[in-house]
């Protein structure tokens, strides 16, 4: 029997734990975190199953577990001398289910790995034809390139999105919403350039990277951990968490995101968390600006782990954030920045707080904030913003929360008086986020 679904599904990616027994052929096909369906084909007598629910039978996945073998023959198949506990059920008839497999956690966690470096194999195709387009660039030079197709980012964003670039391709499809005679339309463009490069050549130099900067490399390119595997394996971390900035902005048309930032009382962690919403659906209540929360967070692997999840739900305390600890030299965290940068190149934001800083205007009218040294700071804040962060000062040092991508500080929150107050009054789409990251040492932990 064939079927030009089941010969699409009729891939070794789609069937772990492969295994020949005698006459049998057996295999699991991934359903959930811990999950699968199970597979078999007795080869003798040409009869096929299944697990899982679907009907009629045989169902597609049988079908395409037939197709493999049909295609590939048995090599691809292990023998084993003890067949795995589930294949006497299955072959008994006994109710289709998904039979939860991998209990052992090395081997649960070897099973995912396999996968997801499976994946990042499959996106080969798409580096090389990345890497022809950014050299063709580089010789023709990016005026040309777009003179001569103003549409050039919105085809090799498709063709990355064809590669299974998702993260890749959203990147490129906004550089092209930047109107190319915009004053920072070279530099971002060049950023953006450079880091698919950078991509590029790493993917070349996989076998040397560690896997928590590999975790990095698929992240940048879209090639998502699942919350259920940072649940299970991630780094947690158990303290109290000052919610110091949140901030909504819109991606596309019909994607936004929000950055939540924690700071842990003890760890001195600085922690990311996102939410998206698609097609204006809205985002569930997150934290509020100033809340103090107690529980456990799990971070996902990166090379400069941030972002996180919360493990256990985490609970609010019946107290606000008066004070937050800082740093009060600007070189010291550039410095730090460009550690944190060294570690993750493709770091999408970079959080901190600067302390004893003072807040003013430039000649230029710009906004900019100043460290004891004097050393400078500029700002990117719409004016009432930048004039509510002044008054907030009342001309005296304040800390200040924000984020930093590279050339410019977003302030978020500010502290000043015993009390934190939200500066996130309106911030407009920022079409394209700069490489950052941070960490710093901490004078003080307690909030």
């Amino acid at each position: 029997m064939t079927n030009s679904h089941s010969d699409i599904l009729a891939h070794s990616d789609f069937f772990q734990q492969r295994f020949a027994a005698g006459d049998i052929v057996g295999a699991e096909m991934p359903l959930s975190e811990g999950k699968s369906y199970t597979i078999a084909l007795d080869t003798a007598q040409n009869k096929l199953y299944c697990s899982c629910p679907f009907y009629p039978k045989p169902c597609l996945h049988a079908l395409a577990l037939a197709a493999l073998v049909r295609r590939e023959g048995t090599a691809l198949f292990p023998d084993i001398a003890t067949a795995p506990e589930w294949l006497a059920a299955l072959l008994a008839g006994q109710p289709s289910h998904a039979v939860r497999s991998g209990s052992n956690p090395e081997q649960r966690a070897a099973a995912q790995q396999k996968t997801r470096f499976e994946r990042l194999e499959r996106a080969a195709n798409g580096f090389e034809d990345l890497e022809a387009w950014l050299n063709d660039t580089a010789r023709r030079g990016l005026a040309t390139l777009i003179s001569e197709d103003p549409a050039a980012f919105d085809h090799i964003a498709a063709r990355a999105a064809d590669a299974s670039m998702t993260g890749l391709s959203r990147t490129l499809r906004l550089l092209s919403k930047i109107p190319a005679n915009a004053p920072e339309w070279t530099t971002q463009a060049a950023d953006v350039l450079a880091q698919i490069y950078l991509a590029v050549r790493a993917f070349r130099k996989r076998a040397a990277l560690p896997d928590a900067l590999l975790y990095d490399l698929q992240n940048f390119i879209g090639i998502a951990v699942k919350k259920e595997e940072v649940l299970a394996s991630g780094e947690r971390v158990a303290d109290t968490w000052a919610v110091l900035g949140s901030l909504t902005e819109a991606l596309e048309d019909k994607l936004s995101v929000r950055r939540t930032w924690l700071l842990g009382a003890k760890s001195s962690r600085m922690v990311l968390l996102l939410d998206f919403s698609f097609g204006g659906a809205g985002f569930d209540p997150g934290f509020a600006t100033g809340s103090i929360q107690r529980g456990t967070l799990a971070f996902y692997p990166s090379a400069f782990p941030q972002r996180a999840l919360s493990h256990d739900d985490l609970k609010a305390l019946p107290k606000k954030v008066e004070k937050v600890p800082g740093n009060a030299d600007i070189e010291l965290f550039l410095d730090n920045y460009a550690a944190a940068l060294a570690a993750q190149p493709w770091l999408a934001h970079y959080a901190a707080v600067l302390h004893s800083i003072q807040p003013f205007v430039e000649k230029n009218g710009r906004f900019a904030l100043a460290d004891i040294s004097g050393k400078m700071l500029p700002l990117s804040v719409p004016e009432r913003t930048g004039w509510a962060l002044i008054a907030l000062s009342g001309g005296n040092p304040i800390s200040v929360f924000g984020e930093w991508d590279g050339q410019l500080f977003r302030p978020l929150s500010a502290v000043a008086e015993g009390r934190l107050a939200d500066l996130v009054i309106s911030y407009s789409l920022s079409v394209i986020s700069g490489v950052s990251g941070w960490n710093m040492d901490f004078v003080d932990h307690q909030f």
